[in-house]
């Protein structure tokens, strides 16, 4: 029998050209703190990995649950403005999560940046699919919500 594989999608307008945005979200490891905030501890590089190296892994210790995720980035495109990676193992109850976001310019506004952010997962085996995925789903909404306040926040105080 086939995996079940859920898949959730979220978008924002950010109030950022795509430069400034790009700078800011093209480092995943730089990215974490942004959509996590204090619910994130001890992210970094592992192995030898850097922004500038594909493939590069990095972990991160979610925080208060103490768990601890190791992801791999397998893709960065500097003209897409798009990052890919994976999850290594399980964490929150999911594995084979795989997710890219990207930017894309706002051709009416150049001011602003439309960002898109689909991501794929299994819920792990002796989890509830029913409790993970809305579990999943809000969690993924909020991150990218986190990202656009991030952005409101800095044009505001600029």
């Amino acid at each position: 029998m086939a995996e079940a594989r859920y898949h959730v999608y979220d978008s924002a307008v950010l109030d950022a050209p795509i430069e400034e945005a790009w700078r800011e979200l093209r480092d995943v490891v730089k990215l974490l703190p942004v959509v996590f905030g204090d619910a994130v501890k001890d992210y970094h590089y592992v192995d030898g990995g850097s922004a500038e190296k594909i493939p590069s892994r990095f972990a991160f210790t979610l925080h208060p649950s103490g768990e601890t995720a190791l992801e791999e980035v397998v893709g960065r495109s500097e003209t897409e403005h798009s990052v890919t990676y994976r999850l290594i193992g399980q964490v929150l109850g999911i594995e084979g999560y795989s997710a890219t976001y990207r930017l894309r310019r706002v051709t009416t506004d150049p001011g602003k940046t439309f960002i898109e952010w689909p991501r794929e997962f299994g819920v792990a085996a002796g989890h509830d699919p029913a409790a993970v995925v809305p579990s999943i789903a809000a969690l993924t909404a909020k991150e990218v919500l986190t990202i656009k306040e991030y952005f409101a926040k800095r044009r505001r105080s600029a």
